[in-house]
């Protein structure tokens, strides 16, 4: 017959490799994605964000946009930026134009999307975290809404980039 002695270690050790083996696979899992032009890190996540409050299976795509004279990044109109239905989307720009000019990040109708999505209006050196739920897939554009009061807007000049939110 075993005695207590010898089933109570043995219990206690097999509880122990499960345990672990539980934990192990509940750990957050990193992932990238490359889009055409930027390098935004997409990170799957375990832990809950400031609003909005991302999923278990959602990753965060993270990048930063340089808003630049008619462009973002240093370049003639944007980057383009990829995710998945279900992503958060979380950009962080910066102001980078010369002299008194502003720019700004939209979203929206005239993209035309579903979304609707701005930042404020951006001078040298002020900077602004923008977040979204990339619950809508398709391919849009991202703009520049500054417009002088005479001649060509920001969009026209070529200040827009394209957004492509793939299914899942």
């Amino acid at each position: 017959m075993v005695s207590v002695r010898v089933v109570v270690p043995i219990v206690v050790v097999v509880l122990a490799v499960v345990g672990v083996f539980l934990l192990a696979g509940d750990t957050g899992r990193t992932g990238t994605t490359t889009p055409a032009t930027t390098t935004p890190q997409r990170t799957e996540t375990q832990t809950p964000t400031p609003t909005p409050t991302p999923t278990r299976t959602q990753a965060i795509v993270s990048l930063t946009l340089y808003m630049n004279d008619y462009g973002y990044n240093a370049s003639r109109g944007g980057p383009t930026i990829k995710a998945f239905v279900g992503d958060l989307i979380r950009i962080r720009l910066i102001g980078n134009g010369s002299g008194p000019i502003v720019h700004d990040f939209v979203l929206d109708e005239k993209s035309p999307s579903p979304y609707n999505v701005r930042s404020e209006r951006l001078s040298r050196g002020r900077e602004q975290t923008i977040e979204f739920i990339a619950n809508h897939a398709g391919v849009f554009k991202y703009y520049c809404s500054v417009a002088p009061p005479a001649g060509l807007s920001h969009r026209d000049r070529g200040q827009e980039g394209t957004i492509e939110i793939l299914p899942r």
